[in-house]
């Protein structure tokens, strides 16, 4: 099978028309400094290492991929770094790169560095353990002449396109990467090809400046500063008084704070992420977890409604299971959203055999927003079908991963637009038995290697449905609570949007 992915790309294009009409000395100092307000800073840019929440934000400005999601279009996937590509058999794809793009320390970007950033000396070398993990099946990445690259996987990838628009898939530049005495000093003062540069990372503020040779169009932007204030109130009057052009995590009752002001705006929404609890059987967890009937009876006395409605002011949404509309044709649009039945619930219990003991629910505040305020309402529900859950407030990880806990949270991002993304990445055999969870499901594990190894997507849409049955209902490793959302605060007269996935996009095509 032979695919060809051949769409212009028109990202840039606009900000190249807008500056062509004045003088480039004109124009440059006539751009604005932006500063943004964010709750963490990570240790570094790091691509194919961290992919925290407040990390991509931040290095999605200094990298460019070679596939890139058109955020403007449901995330269509379109032309980044690579103008075209190959898909043959999904065993293997073939790159024609964009001729011309400069790195920030003045490199061309040639086959050799897209070769070396997916090469097996960098993915088992020191650092990137992200592109470890999801480009373990990249057998060889060559470069066939200096502006084509070959990337042949080890067996079929049903998702081989979409692979390599997600992130940990930004290109590095070989030299300065193997220059740098360490991995973390690269980090520290990486080269990529993406709007702007880094100019400083400190423990409280990063510097980046505008690259105005980017190859999309030199950015609008002069420089950006993120500055680390993780208290929300610190955040909202540093953008109340002019010190921040942009903020980050705003919660949603603090939407009227800012709407009291005629400059500053919420803007966001749901984004593609969901929020979703993890119901443990292994030895960590209480004896009642092994039934499936108490496991029904916690989802069905979950109105997951009534959560996004009093938390969230009806921004975010309930999903038909784990997956998003961005999925595309696998997506299963007749998928049943999460049933809420509270007298289904109780007869779920009374099978069971549960005699009220405490299940115990450890989570950790302010990593996830709203955590604690979406527990303590989940703990309400399950107490008026009879469920006595105890929250158990904890100080970090390990204590939860390593400790007792029944019931846990967890927020999954979609990292790539297909059902592989969460159901099978994060629940396939190998992941369950290292984390030590105690879910095995025959039906669940034989339809994840369909989804693995299908190309087909008809085969694949009904595989995951059967998946997601056994996941959510049948026997219950978890439930889907909603979908998350991202909102964020702004100055009214700086022309910016965020994206659905976390991505803080200010280069030439979004500002």
């Amino acid at each position: 099978m032979l695919t060809i992915a051949r769409r212009e790309f028109l990202k840039g294009a606009g900000g190249i028309a807008g500056v062509s009409m004045l003088p480039r000395a004109t124009w440059a100092q006539g751009r604005r400094d932006i500063v943004v307000g964010v709750q963490r800073l990570p240790e570094n840019i790091s691509p194919g290492r961290d992919t925290a929440d407040y990390t991509v934000p931040i290095s999605y400005n200094v990298f460019d991929k070679l596939i890139e999601p058109d955020f403007h279009n449901q995330m269509q996937l379109g032309p980044g770094l690579a103008t075209s590509w190959e898909i043959d058999g999904y065993r293997e794809i073939v790159f024609t790169l964009r001729q011309g793009v400069k790195f920030h320390n003045g490199d061309e970007m040639t086959a050799e560095d897209v070769a070396f950033t997916f090469s097996k000396e960098r993915r088992e070398g020191d650092g990137p353990v992200r592109l470890s993990q999801f480009f373990a099946n990249v057998s060889e990445a060559n470069a066939v002449d200096d502006y084509t690259v070959q990337m042949v996987m080890d067996g079929i990838d049903p998702i081989i396109e979409q692979r390599f628009a997600m992130w940990s898939s930004e290109i590095v530049n070989k030299r300065a990467y193997q220059d740098a005495p360490s991995y973390g000093e690269w980090a520290l003062k990486p080269v990529g090809t993406g709007p702007f540069s880094v100019a400083d990372l400190n423990t409280d503020r990063f510097v980046l400046n505008a690259f105005d040779d980017y190859w999309g169009g030199g950015p609008n932007v002069k420089s950006l500063t993120f500055v680390e204030v993780p208290e929300v109130a610190g955040r909202i009057a540093g953008l109340a008084s002019g010190d921040f052009d942009v903020i980050t995590v705003v919660p949603v009752d603090q939407i009227s704070t800012i709407d009291n002001y005629d400059d500053i705006e919420v803007v966001g929404g749901p984004g593609a992420k969901l929020r979703i609890l993890i119901f443990n059987q292994g030895e960590f967890a209480h004896e009642m977890m092994k039934n499936a009937h108490f496991r029904r009876a916690l989802s069905y006395a979950i109105n997951r409604q009534l959560l996004v409605d009093a938390l969230f002011a009806g921004r975010a949404r309930v999903p038909n299971g784990l997956q998003l509309p961005s999925f595309g044709e696998v997506y299963d649009a007749d998928y049943p959203v999460p049933v809420y039945d509270p007298e289904l619930a109780r007869q779920e219990l009374a099978k069971s055999g549960y005699n009220g003991e405490a299940i115990d629910y450890p989570l950790l505040p302010n990593v996830i927003d709203t955590e604690v305020a979406v527990a303590e309402v989940l703990r309400e529900m399950w107490k008026a079908v009879g469920i006595n859950v105890d929250l158990q407030i904890r100080e970090n990880w390990k204590q939860i991963t390593r400790g007792h806990h029944s019931i846990r949270n967890m927020s999954a991002t979609m990292v790539w637009q297909d059902p592989a993304t969460i159901l099978w990445r994060l629940f396939k055999p190998s992941v369950m038995q290292g984390r030590g969870w105690g879910w095995v499901n025959d039906t669940f594990n034989a339809n994840g290697i369909v989804l693995e190894n299908e190309p087909d997507k008809a085969a694949r849409r009904d595989a995951f449905r059967a998946m997601m049955t056994e996941w959510e209902t049948a026997d219950p490793m978890g439930v889907v609570l909603f979908q998350e959302v991202w909102l964020y605060g702004k100055k009214k007269d700086l022309g910016w949007q965020p994206y659905v996935l976390p991505y803080m996009d200010f280069g030439p095509n979004n500002v």
